[in-house]
């Protein structure tokens, strides 16, 4: 075992009482020991080395009643740290500005390019924020398989990129720091910062043009060998269906996904739709709403194989509760009884407890946690190491 230098412990413990702030704050610095098991004098001496970064600031004293000198707050300094969160959706894209907290400076969706003119529109969305915004890095999220180390997309078949070495790209155009992961680990992050209910294990099902799962189990992102854990869309719920771009038939994704719900309709209507070229199941939703049998039946069958893949991920995980988040969650209201049914006849008795609910977070989730993400990666890898 390597031995922890004095620079490596006070890093470690600079990060630990970020994250103290982060997750509890304000508190006191005698809060910060008990909350943290370190010594006072530590504490002292660490927040007195943030204060200075700009990394946390006093905020003013604590409201108590007991009779003494009254403890001074620390917060984190959330309003001087703005970065980018940019989410590249299959179908649409989002791309914010967001402080330390979570608070929208700018927001705007967008179609997503594909192939070649994908990295020119990333540019341009990025050139026109900063433009007018001083932003201090950004957080990237995407489909796909993802090398968030390396900072390269290895392969997004629905974007049409492979080996796309973004961080590096980034760094080099605008000279700024890019972290980047993949969508539903930045959805994730974001339900395990502003999480109101505080679950200590749960999982998120990212439900668009694809289907994937963040994992959260005792408040830690589950990866995987190769960071490749949550393909939930590509695990086979009906062995005679279509045939996925991933070479198999019957995955979920050829069923539950928007591409699914909006194929579901042209069989049952007998309609011929391009689900190829710009495939939206907020069609089939709107048609639903007025009464339309056929759009209903096809998220009703969505629904049915749902309640099946998400079946199967409870059995195997035991999470707390599934959040339903994505483009097809507005539908929610047409695919919940069908979900449920199937959900409850493939259930575990053991898991019957977990509940299923849509996230209330909004279109904005996953670039919401790309840009939280990126705001905690940059405190503690450039100021604090």
């Amino acid at each position: 075992m390597k031995k922890a230098s004095l620079s490596s412990l006070k890093e470690n413990n600079a990060a630990l009482i970020f994250e103290c702030l982060r997750n509890n704050g304000p508190m006191t610095r005698a809060n910060i020991a008990r909350q943290t098991n370190l010594m006072p004098s530590t504490v002292s001496y660490i927040t007195n080395f943030l204060i200075q970064k700009n990394v946390i600031r006093e905020i003013g004293s604590e409201e108590v009643e007991r009779v003494g000198k009254k403890g001074v707050l620390l917060d984190v300094n959330y309003d001087d740290f703005l970065f980018i969160g940019y989410d590249v959706g299959t179908a649409y894209s989002r791309v914010i500005v967001s402080d330390g907290k979570g608070n929208l400076h700018y927001s705007k969706r967008f179609k997503t390019k594909t192939g070649e003119q994908l990295l020119q529109q990333i540019f341009d969305n990025i050139r026109n924020i900063i433009e007018k915004y001083n932003v201090t890095g950004i957080g990237m999220a995407f489909p796909g398989f993802v090398d968030y180390e390396r900072g390269v997309v290895i392969r997004a078949h629905n974007l049409e990129i492979k080996e796309l070495e973004i961080k590096k790209i980034i760094k080099k155009e605008f000279k700024l720091t890019a972290y980047v992961d993949h969508n539903t680990i930045m959805m994730a992050r974001d339900l395990l910062i502003n999480n109101s209910s505080k679950e200590k294990d749960f999982v998120v099902v990212n439900i668009g043009p694809g289907i994937g799962v963040g994992i959260v189990s005792n408040e830690r992102i589950i990866r995987g060998y190769k960071n490749a854990a949550g393909e939930l869309g590509h695990i086979t719920v009906n062995s005679e269906g279509r045939l996925c771009n991933c070479g198999k038939r019957g995955c979920l994704e050829t069923e539950s996904s928007s591409k699914g719900i909006v194929k579901n309709y042209a069989e049952l209507s007998g309609k011929n739709f391009d689900c190829e070229e710009d495939c939206e199941s907020l069609a089939i939703y709107q048609l639903a709403k007025k009464g339309d049998q056929n759009a209903i039946k096809a998220f009703e069958r969505a629904g049915h194989y749902l309640g099946i893949g998400i079946s199967a991920l409870v059995n195997i995980l035991n999470p707390e509760k599934v959040y339903i988040a994505g483009g097809v969650a507005y539908g929610w209201e047409f695919l919940k009884d069908a979900v449920e049914k199937s959900y409850e006849e493939n259930i575990f008795y053991a898991n019957s407890d977990t509940n299923i609910e849509v996230s209330t977070i909004g279109d904005y989730i996953t670039a919401l946690g790309a840009a939280t993400f990126a705001f905690e990666k940059y405190i503690k890898e450039e100021i604090i190491a």
